[in-house]
């Protein structure tokens, strides 16, 4: 364990949806390919969810070009329909967590997803954090800081287009 804090990134988005219904969008597997991928160009397949506190969902995103990316996500709280909180990783097939494919990228990063709906509109507040980098992890981040919000913005523009045909 190192003692570097690094601070986290902070996305938010509203979605003219309700909050149930975005929390099972990214609760449920038969939601989730729908959109957590970084465009629509991109599908995703589930192995297996067993998405709830202390479970685990493996999937493998295929890219335009053929290559294939393993994550697997271990969900650390949900508190319906408000508060999810997961860490996610570059896995193998077998679920198997593999060293990041960026050099220096950070082992462990969490994800806390905190939603609130007024009006019909729900605001999703996404914060995404190293959690126990080394030096070398923390300098990366910074480094890419202003890319953060890139591929999780082009899931998050696929989930209100998605949100708005349901």
């Amino acid at each position: 364990m190192t003692d570097i804090i690094v601070e986290p990134s902070i996305l938010t988005r509203d979605f003219d949806a309700p909050m149930q219904l975005v929390y099972e969008a990214w609760t449920q597997e038969n939601h989730l390919c729908q959109w957590q991928v970084p465009s629509a160009d991109v599908s995703c397949i589930y192995e297996s969810a067993d998405i709830r506190a202390g479970g685990s969902a493996l999937h493998k995103m295929i890219m335009p070009n053929g290559n294939e990316m393993w994550l697997l996500t271990q969900y650390h709280e949900l508190h319906p329909y408000h508060t999810i909180i997961f860490s996610q990783y570059e896995s193998n097939e077998n679920g198997d967590i593999m060293p990041p494919s960026m050099p220096n990228w950070p082992k462990e990063i969490r994800a806390t997803i905190k939603l609130s709906e007024a009006n019909g509109i729900t605001s999703m507040e996404f914060v995404w954090q190293p959690i126990n980098p080394t030096k070398e992890e923390a300098e990366a981040w910074e480094a890419s800081r202003s890319q953060h919000g890139k591929g999780w913005g082009g899931s998050f523009d696929l989930l209100a287009g998605y949100l708005a045909k349901l």
